[in-house]
């Protein structure tokens, strides 16, 4: 049997936490290098209101971080070159 745990039409698998040094460690099932968790990538660790721990790919986060960015100056393009242009030591400007 095995200790997997099946939620909706996502697969939950429940892991040991260990501890190596003074580090608690969950080791990820090699299954999931192809979603980005590699040997020797960066990962982020986010924890959510309710306690809950997100584990996602740091390159996955930047490239999300970059495509959000793009939308943002793409919808945004006027309002960014208004404040681009403003300099608040020009006390000209404020009159």
């Amino acid at each position: 049997m095995r200790p997997d745990i099946l939620v909706y039409t996502d697969c939950m698998r429940i892991l040991k936490v260990r501890r190596v040094g003074n580090s608690n460690v969950v080791s990820i099932p090699r299954e999931y290098e192809a979603k980005g968790f590699t040997p020797g990538s960066s990962v982020l660790l986010d924890e959510l209101p309710d306690g809950e721990l997100r584990l996602l790919p740091a390159d996955k986060v930047r490239e999300q971080i970059r495509k959000v960015g793009r939308r943002v100056v793409d919808e945004h393009r006027e309002a960014l070159r208004i404040l681009a242009e403003h300099d608040p030591d020009d006390k000209a400007q404020r009159r």
